[in-house]
């Protein structure tokens, strides 16, 4: 059932997406130093429920063309790759979009025509900077190299580290390992965009569903809720979850607060 196609755009770099049916409805895209690997939990969940899905690479990450030129990339270049999967793929109607990814989402509501949206541990709507800060303070040897090397997937090259900024005490080693081992760089300038490019939740066309890690150190729990707030909705914790929700909560549950997120739009305009 699964499978992957590529989307070809003049001028773009060639798109590799994910596929689990052949007529998906729900988009899932990944954070930074991520690829579209950590939705497929989920994917396979969904797919037992009959629900079928696509997770996009964005341009510079996993099969997708941009690796020599990832540097260049912009949010708004990620915005613009989750367009054209859009546009290529007219079935989908839902996206989820995690950590960076959840910028990335929020964008692209406010331009394309979606059912609704979920956010999962997102990055907030007025910007990483705070939760940075708060971070590099407990990391301070950690961030400097990586500022100084500039360079995302420096953060991530002690399991220590790694575990207290993305993952809950109790999630198994081999989980935080294999994360680890599966991390690729990520465009500075990109990064730095989730504190200047923000959204305007006035611009939203659709529902939005906030879930996030109850114990997620990188966005903070006064990050989420501020989210949230922003878009007028309670926010959904997740117990035993940190940051990387994707990998860390039951992929079933998670299916089904997705699916489920139209029947509390309609209940929130109630």
């Amino acid at each position: 059932m699964i499978a992957t196609t590529r989307i070809q755009k003049l001028g773009h770099p060639t798109l590799e997406v994910t596929k689990y049916g052949e007529c998906p409805r729900v988009l899932f895209i990944h954070g930074c130093t991520e690829t579209s690997a950590i939705w497929l939990p989920v994917m396979q969940a969904l797919g037992n429920a009959g629900v079928e899905s696509a997770a996009l690479d964005l341009r510079g990450h996993g099969g997708s063309e941009g690796h020599e030129s990832l540097q260049e990339a912009g949010i708004e270049d990620y915005v613009a790759d989750a367009l054209s999967t859009l546009n290529a793929m007219p079935s989908l109607r839902i996206v989820v979009g995690h950590s960076m990814g959840g910028l990335v989402t929020q964008l692209l509501a406010a331009k394309a025509d979606l059912a609704y949206a979920v956010l999962i541990a997102s990055s907030p709507v007025f910007g990483m900077r705070g939760d940075g800060i708060r971070m590099a303070r407990k990391h301070p040897w950690t961030f400097l190299m990586s500022f100084l090397r500039r360079s995302f997937k420096q953060l991530y090259v002690d399991e220590l580290v790694t575990r207290s900024l993305l993952f809950h005490l109790r999630t198994p080693a081999t989980t935080v390992r294999q994360f680890m081992s599966q991390v690729q760089e990520d465009s500075w300038r990109a990064g730095n965009e989730m504190n200047s490019l923000l959204p305007d939740p006035r611009a939203v066309r659709c529902p939005i569903t906030v879930i996030g890690g109850a114990d997620d150190f990188m966005v903070s729990r006064a990050s989420t809720d501020a989210t949230a707030s922003a878009y007028g909705v309670e926010p959904i914790y997740l117990e035993g979850c940190a940051h990387m929700v994707p990998l860390e909560s039951d992929p079933v549950m998670l299916s089904r607060l997705i699916m489920s997120s139209p029947l509390r739009a309609q209940q929130n305009d109630a």
